[in-house]
């Protein structure tokens, strides 16, 4: 059986055309890529998975010496995705991410686009639990007085009412609604997380989240199409977080239903 890594570079391969790397930036919440084609995408850092060195994401090869990464300005777009998507680094599989987004920023995609937020695709209820993967506090804050109880699940829990994401196993199962952040699909752990989901009411959400039909098999994908590039990599560099970005309309809110 095919991954969701793999199945998103089987995707990706037919848009990647002759694209190479422009340019990209790494934030502290945010990462973005924009192609030679002007194609722009962005991603959730993973810096939670980093090991907190002053200079990670490059690669020195002794004491002295000009340390290297393995992404370099220029080159092929289907090259990056192919080191960037399977790797264990959690900041090359940011920017690998980000330039996936990028990749899939095309008119015959982008037409299936509906703009709007979530929770107008997502009805919820009284009778309904909702299972929640990652802290999203917008959501939390709208939902919870409206069904019969939010569970959230993290992987760095930083309050009491925050489930471990080992609870998953038992308790995601019990969920009506299921809403996954993408920093899921970014981190590698989508696939491990939708063994555990039982309900067609579920979505991928957030900017991370790769806007591509017949790869996920989850009904609601809720990501970001960006307008401004120029003035996303500036906010990224001074670190924006997806409020921010979206605040600042350099993108916007869009969804797109797998029918």
């Amino acid at each position: 059986m095919q991954t969701s890594s793999q199945k998103l570079f089987e995707a990706a391969k037919g848009y990647t055309g002759n694209s190479t790397i422009d340019d990209f930036v790494i934030g502290i919440g945010l990462t973005g890529v924009k192609l030679s084609d002007g194609r722009t995408g962005v991603s959730y850092t993973n810096k939670g998975d980093t090991l907190g060195r002053c200079e990670e994401f490059y690669s020195c090869t002794g004491e002295e010496g000009n340390p290297q990464s393995k992404v370099k300005i220029g080159m092929k777009t289907e090259e990056l995705l192919k080191i960037g998507l399977f790797s264990g680094d959690p900041l090359l599989r940011s920017v690998a991410y980000a330039a996936l987004n990028a990749v899939f920023a095309v008119p015959e995609i982008e037409e299936k686009y509906t703009v709007g937020d979530i929770s107008k695709f997502l009805e919820v209820d009284l009778n309904d639990i909702v299972g929640m993967i990652g802290e999203i506090t917008p959501l939390i804050n709208l939902w919870k007085p409206l069904v019969w109880d939010v569970l959230i699940f993290d992987r760095n829990r930083k309050k009491e009412e925050i489930f471990p994401d080992w609870a998953i196993v038992d308790f995601l199962p019990k969920c009506s609604v299921v809403v996954i952040t993408g920093s899921a699909v970014a981190n590698g752990t989508i696939d491990w997380i939708l063994n555990y989901v039982r309900t067609d009411r579920t979505a991928i959400i957030g900017p991370s989240t790769p806007l591509v039909p017949n790869v996920f098999d989850v009904k609601v994908l809720a990501g970001v199409k960006v307008i401004n590039s120029e003035r996303l990599f500036d906010l990224i560099s001074k670190g924006a977080g997806t409020k921010k970005i979206v605040a600042e309309k350099v993108v916007e809110k869009v969804v797109l239903i797998n029918e």
